[in-house]
């Protein structure tokens, strides 16, 4: 369902771009001697009047961007995700008119609640403890057999990522508001996944949610998540299972953050709002290669097959320095 989305949000943004702008925000006019520096006038004539081969403007690569960013986090799971959030910084560099590196930090949580019974319950060991068919404290005295999976996230995401300016690939074009770039980068993820397993110190009742509507599982998904919203305490009191093979500080207790290295592509468009400042759109799809992210690691009896990526949309407030 969300890479449905992802896919939605990708043909929305292409058709808002209209034309490409240069790199960070656009290229002044380099005719226009009113734009130069005295510092740099000297260079500029030698330049405009062809007596020597100097290239202008000088030092093309410095130009740099500052921008904060919040938008929507969502994991591509194997539990559907509920719409999180996430924030941070980045800074730009241009590394020509049209590749720049951008590095960058930022901070994200989001949700995840399934609306099915699931009988895999070695998916946590609190889950084998509480609801297993032979578990005599349970309410009824005696457990069902299933569960309905939950679990919150949440990461810290620094970044790397190498920036291609499409609509700067016409180079000196004159202040064009619109500008359309794609992007590929190192993203590690860093992050802790807990899920609420109990209400309290005892586990939730999940037989009475038949015994109060037969129907309960047979109706509309929307409906049942509704209920079990307000079902759950939301406290997310357990630790989820964790991969240890994977890198995780050293330390593969539950309680700790686990490093995933990972890889992001992504989009973006750009409009410009005043002659240093511009707002961006950007969408980006992170590959972590880890299956534990929600939580949900088995399935069936084996591992489930797909691993637990990571989708960002978010709007950049820019200013270019």
């Amino acid at each position: 369902m969300a890479s449905k989305k992802f896919t939605l949000l990708m043909v929305l943004v292409i058709g808002t771009v209209a034309t490409g702008f240069g790199q960070l925000g656009g290229v002044l006019d380099y005719l226009d001697s009113t734009k130069v520096s005295s510092k740099n006038l000297p260079q500029y004539n030698e330049w405009k009047n062809n007596s020597k081969s100097n290239y202008f403007p000088p030092k093309p690569k410095s130009m740099g961007q500052l921008s904060v960013y919040g938008g929507m986090f969502l994991i591509d799971g194997d539990c559907p995700s509920l719409p999180g959030w996430n924030v941070g910084a980045t800074y730009r560099k241009a590394l020509g008119y049209v590749v720049s590196a951008r590095i960058g930090f930022g901070y994200a949580v989001t949700k995840g609640l399934d609306y099915r019974k699931n009988p895999n319950l070695a998916n946590n060991a609190v889950l084998l403890q509480t609801y297993s068919l032979n578990d005599p404290s349970y309410p009824t005295g005696k457990g069902p057999g299933w569960y309905v999976h939950n679990y919150r996230l949440s990461a810290w995401t620094p970044t790397l990522d190498f920036i291609v300016n499409f609509g700067n690939i016409n180079f000196h074009k004159n202040k064009s508001k619109f500008g359309f770039y794609g992007l590929v980068g190192y993203m590690p993820i860093i992050y802790k996944t807990k899920m609420d397993i109990l209400d309290g110190s005892r586990a939730y009742n999940f037989a009475a949610l038949q015994t109060n509507n037969s129907n309960f599982f047979n109706r509309p998904r929307g409906d049942m998540r509704s209920d079990m919203k307000d079902f759950f305490d939301g406290e997310y009191e357990t630790y989820a299972s964790i991969n240890d093979r994977s890198p995780n500080f050293g330390n593969a207790g539950k309680g700790n953050a686990q490093l995933r290295h990972s890889f992001n592509v992504g989009f973006g468009t750009e409009f410009r709002i005043a002659a240093r400042m511009s707002l961006g759109l950007e969408a980006k799809y992170l590959f972590t290669f880890d299956d534990y992210m929600d939580g949900w690691h088995i399935n069936n009896g084996g591992l489930t097959p797909d691993k637990d990526n990571g989708i960002f949309t978010n709007l950049h407030i820019n200013y270019n320095l």
